[in-house]
């Protein structure tokens, strides 16, 4: 019997956006007294920001007060190749909430004439799945984002990071 083989930069990368996209939900919802949930094309945005060096780095120097199209204007790198990065990205941030759904983290919810919303499936982190070891200045990006994301509609957010 052979063995499969498991990439563990997968499971390591799952993980990761698991415990970053659950932040990202809880913040959004705390930011908006959890009257909205982010959609699944909002949260697509997430990850391309986070796990861009040069992006997160600069997002997350930035008051959360700092509105997003200033910095945007400010550093254009932020934008640079998105659609790319939208791409390389949509499966792990798939991947991502699928975890966080099958373990209780996040509660995806489905309407026929609205899209696919998540919100949190918990009041307390539970034990040892608190994500302090995620890098700081990914979790520092997180607010700023959250910030954002919260106060924009999911296609002005899109036509920010890809119009002109």
């Amino acid at each position: 019997m052979t063995k499969s083989y498991v990439d563990s930069n997968l499971i390591q990368n799952s993980a990761l956006a698991c415990f970053l996209l659950t932040t990202f939900v809880q913040r959004y919802q705390e930011l908006t007294a959890a009257t909205e949930e982010p959609d699944f094309l909002k949260l697509l945005l997430v990850l391309p920001v986070l796990w861009h060096a040069q992006s997160c780095d600069a997002i997350k120097r930035r008051q959360a007060g700092t509105p997003l199209h200033a910095v945007l204007a400010e550093v254009p790198l932020i934008r640079s190749d998105f659609v790319e990065r939208i791409k390389a990205f949509t499966a792990v941030t798939g991947r991502g909430l699928n975890l966080a759904c099958s373990t209780g983290l996040l509660r995806m919810r489905s309407e026929t004439d609205a899209a696919t919303r998540f919100s949190v499936g918990f009041s307390r982190w539970p034990n040892g799945s608190r994500p302090s070891n995620a890098p700081p200045e990914m979790r520092q990006a997180i607010e700023r984002l959250a910030v954002w994301y919260s106060s924009e509609s999911t296609a002005r957010l899109y036509n920010r990071f890809l119009g002109d």
